[in-house]
């Protein structure tokens, strides 16, 4: 049920699609245009050239027409040689490595997430009562909220990528082992990937909600948001399961340049299931579209039900 008005309320708000890949845009711009002040130092790097070459075959790879066996060994490569170019780094430009780590794990997923507390600002008025606000002039009125969640939020989940990474590798490298193995190495790869994503996605996702209906500050929205959760855990889980298969099903249907239109829907998609997840938590009504509206049971009543199957 959440998935479906999710979906509806995508739909209702399309608009809004093409204002989150402007954005996203311009970031990607941003981040490139920060990365191409290091090329004149990666030029000298030995295995550059080779780093570059791994990555355009890996992308163009991306794809029904190639076996999942051959986008495999085509990722494994790229990781080799990043493990290779990062060593030389580590030993002759340490300061460009540190820039470049920080770059794209700290500046990159900051300025990714600054947009996520002004796209749900436009969602809550037009789910609650219809009200349409601008997402220039939420992003501004909520700059400051939206930049100490950002900032919370991008160290809050740096260690956990980093453990994904991590096991993401490692499964990647049992590629070179060879054998009867290979061939589970994608499904391996893809039940990582889809059990990483979702739990994070579910334990996340009544954190902008609790900002923006309480309108406090993302500490307290946090804990607010992971209360709400805790009341409906699994169905959260399923949902979010469901959302990262569509994301994954889409970009083996288009390759990786359908990542270009994927990524800002899945993004606004993530933040209305999110709304609807906190707003049903909740017991609060809301518009799926200009012609229906929906009313969960309240909170009392849940926490009755809640409370008599204890009691049994």
């Amino acid at each position: 049920m959440m998935f479906k008005n999710s979906i509806k309320l995508l739909m209702s708000n399309f608009s809004s699609v093409w204002k989150l890949l402007l954005y996203k845009t311009i970031v990607i711009a941003i981040v490139t245009g920060l990365f191409c002040a290091t090329l004149s130092y990666l030029n000298s790097l030995t295995n550059i050239t080779q780093l570059t070459n791994n990555i355009l075959t890996f992308l163009t790879s991306c794809n029904f027409s190639t076996t999942p066996i051959e986008i495999l060994s085509n990722l494994f490569n790229v990781f080799q040689t990043i493990y290779f170019v990062s060593l030389e780094m580590i030993s002759t430009m340490p300061l460009i490595f540190a820039y470049l780590l920080i770059l794209l794990f700290v500046i990159l997923p900051f300025l990714w997430h600054l947009s996520d507390v002004g796209i749900s600002e436009t969602l809550y008025g037009y789910m609650s009562s219809q009200t349409k606000y601008g997402f220039s002039g939420a992003m501004v009125r909520k700059v400051n909220t939206a930049s100490l969640y950002s900032l919370l939020f991008t160290f809050l989940i740096l260690p956990f990528n980093a453990l994904f990474l991590f096991g993401f590798i490692n499964i990647l490298y049992l590629s070179s082992v060879g054998g009867i193995l290979l061939y589970f190495l994608p499904f391996l790869l893809i039940m990582f990937s889809i059990l990483y994503f979702s739990l994070r996605t579910t334990f996340l996702s009544g954190w902008i909600p609790a900002i923006i209906v309480y309108n406090c500050n993302p500490a307290k929205g946090f804990k607010k948001g992971l209360k709400a959760l805790l009341r409906r855990f699994f169905r959260v889980w399923s949902t979010s399961i469901v959302i990262i298969l569509a994301f994954m099903g889409f970009i083996s249907f288009f390759g990786s340049f359908g990542v270009v239109l994927a990524l800002p829907v899945t993004c606004l998609l993530i933040s209305i299931f999110g709304m609807v997840m906190f707003f049903e938590s909740q017991g609060m009504r809301y518009y799926v579209d200009m012609d229906t509206i929906l009313t969960p049971k309240k909170l009392e009543e849940t926490d009755k039900i809640n409370k008599l199957k204890n009691i049994v």
